[in-house]
């Protein structure tokens, strides 16, 4: 994935987390427009600080940038793979509802513009 930039903090990204996370991100193509061609992905992972070693460790965040909006969301998990695979559910959902909310604007529109149109024939 070319247009994929990824940021570590406070910890070294292997070949294994860049390999998972660039699967994960790359799925979320399919819910953006033109195949995510024209969008752009950046994901920071890094650890919430370095005294803590239970709980919530890890943190995945991302900013996706399309010409029609952007998109972001920051998780917090005790693992970075779970970080990652919550990340990409919880971005493919803000994507989706926003697909329906712009597709129900334009149906809504569309049926005040064909009421007009029958309200001025008669």
């Amino acid at each position: 994935m070319k247009n994929l930039s990824i940021l570590c903090k406070d910890f070294d990204l292997t070949d294994a987390i860049k390999l998972y996370a660039t699967e994960k991100v790359s799925s979320l193509n399919k819910y953006l427009p033109d195949d995510g061609s024209t969008a752009s992905f950046n994901l920071r992972l890094g650890k919430v600080t370095n005294h803590q070693h239970t709980g919530k460790v890890f943190y995945a965040e991302m900013s996706i940038k399309t010409p029609e909006k952007n998109f972001g969301a920051l998780v917090e998990s005790d693992d970075i793979y779970a970080a990652i695979d919550v990340l990409k559910d919880d971005l493919a959902h803000n994507i989706a509802h926003y697909k329906d909310k712009t597709h129900s604007k334009n149906i809504r529109s569309a049926r005040k513009f064909k009421e007009a149109l029958l309200t001025t024939a008669e």
